[in-house]
């Protein structure tokens, strides 16, 4: 093997591996937008307003939407 092509073999290696450096980046940051928007739901879904008793125990709210 000559030098251009141990130094062809190392570029195309160092390329594969900044490929999966981005790639793990990005699935990272998919990721921790998912938790921020399961936290926010979450928030949000503490934060909404109960529904009133009807009569008794009973709850008259509707959960189709």
């Amino acid at each position: 093997m000559d030098t251009s092509s141990i130094a062809g073999s190392a570029l195309f290696m160092k390329l594969g591996q900044t490929q999966q450096a981005l790639s793990t980046r990005m699935i990272k940051q998919s990721a921790e937008q998912q938790n921020k928007m399961a936290n926010l739901l979450a928030q949000n879904a503490r934060q909404a307003p109960q529904p009133a008793a009807g009569n008794g125990s009973s709850f008259n709210f509707s959960t189709y939407a």
